[in-house]
C-alpha cells in the first residue's frame, strides 16, 4: 500500500488531539475518497497529520512521529502561514522558515519519502479589513526551498483564481480572514492536489483521464 501523509497548519488539521470528521472533513479525506475511487480501495492510504496553529518548527520538531515512524512513500507538506502572523519581522521569519522547511525535506528525501510542497493561494475576502494577507507571504520561500531540494512544488494560487470569477468568496474561504477554507475551497484544493499527483505519477500509475 502507498501511504501519503499530509503535514500542514489549519488548513490542514485541526487541533492537537481533536477529533473532527464528525464535524466537517478535510482536504486531505477528500485525497483519500479520490484515490479510492480512481486507483480502488486498499491501494492508498492518506493519513492527515497536520496541526491547527502549527509554524513550520514545530513539524520540523514533530517529524519523527508525525512523518517519518509512518514510513510513507510520499509526504504532501503545506505549512508557512503561522511564521509570519504577529507583525513579526518578515525577513527574519522568511530565513527561518526556509531553514525548517529545507531540513523537513531533506529528512523527507533521506528517508525515501517524496515531497510535494503546497504554495498559498492569496487571502480574500469581501471586506479585507481582518483578512490574513499574511497568509502567503512564505511563497517564494516555499518556491525557493522546491527548486534548491528537488521537491515537487504546486501553487494553488491559479485554481483560486479561477474559482473566484464565477464563485462567491465566501464558498472558497472564511468571509472574515480569507484564508481558512470553506467546502468550495477544500474541494479546489484536493482537485489541485490530485491532478498533481496524476501528473507526477506519485503514488502509483493512474489510469487514463
Amino acid at each position: 500500500m502507498h501511504t501519503i501523509v499530509c503535514l500542514g497548519d489549519s488548513l490542514t488539521g485541526p487541533p492537537a488531539g481533536r477529533a473532527y470528521l464528525d464535524k466537517y472533513v478535510k482536504w486531505p479525506d477528500l485525497v483519500q475518497v479520490g484515490a479510492d475511487a480512481a486507483l480502488g480501495e486498499g491501494r492508498v492510504r492518506v493519513l492527515n497529520r497536520g496541526v491547527a496553529g502549527d509554524p513550520s518548527a514545530a513539524v520540523l520538531a514533530a517529524i519523527d512521529e508525525r512523518l517519518l515512524r509512518h514510513q510513507p512513500a510520499t509526504a504532501v507538506v503545506w505549512i508557512g502561514a503561522n511564521n509570519y502572523g504577529g507583525g513579526v519581522d518578515r525577513e527574519a521569519a522568511s530565513e527561518r522558515f526556509r531553514s525548517d522547511l529545507t531540513l523537513i525535506v531533506e529528512r523527507a528525501h533521506a528517508a525515501g519519502i517524496r515531497v510535494l510542497l503546497l504554495q498559498y493561494f492569496k487571502p480574500r475576502a469581501e471586506v479585507m479589513d481582518k483578512v490574513w494577507t499574511h497568509g502567503d507571504a512564505g511563497n517564494a520561500v516555499i518556491a525557493e526551498v522546491a527548486a534548491a531540494t528537488g521537491a515537487a512544488l504546486l501553487a494553488l494560487a491559479p485554481a483560486f483564481e479561477e474559482a473566484e470569477k464565477t464563485q462567491p468568496l465566501a464558498e472558497l474561504a472564511s468571509p472574515v480572514d480569507g484564508l481558512h477554507l470553506n467546502p468550495g475551497g477544500e474541494l479546489l484544493v484536493v482537485k489541485a492536489v490530485l491532478a498533481k499527483l496524476r501528473a507526477l505519477d506519485w503514488p502509483v500509475a493512474w489510469p487514463g483521464v
